[in-house]
């Protein structure tokens, strides 16, 4: 049984995003995972779930340099939804850069849990499980 439902990985990079799924379904952290190549299409995707009435991810993954539409967009955008809609929901960069300015523009975000430096690692995972779950 997976610790969590349903996370969503919001990145352009293939094969991270190939990496990251198969790294959860191993360590058991998630079985539903949702994948987007950019926010463009992470946002509509997600904001399709709740016109649907289907239950939000708990998690997501997003990168920060992406095409089409980024991921401080993305932020911009999903920090309209309502809170009642994504209340159990976290988000969590996921960088190749180590940036403290980028760091602590994501800690603006109430919705944003964690900077994680990529790459994804069983360590991170259960960091997040950590966090998320008050283990």
């Amino acid at each position: 049984m997976s610790v969590f439902n349903a996370c969503c990985i919001i990145d352009d990079d293939e094969f991270f995003a190939f990496k990251a799924k198969r790294l959860m379904k191993e360590t058991g952290f998630c079985e539903n995972i949702l994948c987007y190549r950019d926010g463009q299409e992470g946002i509509d995707s997600l904001i399709g779930l709740l016109i649907e009435d289907i239950p939000f991810p708990e998690i997501i993954l997003l990168d920060l340099n992406m095409p089409q539409k980024n991921g401080w967009t993305f932020l911009e955008e999903f920090d309209n939804i309502p809170k009642a809609q994504v209340k159990n929901t976290k988000i969590y960069i996921t960088s190749s850069f180590v940036s403290p300015e980028n760091m602590a523009k994501a800690k603006k975000y109430e919705i944003v849990e964690d900077y994680i430096v990529k790459p994804l690692t069983a360590e991170s995972l259960e960091t997040i499980i950590t966090s998320k779950k008050g283990v």
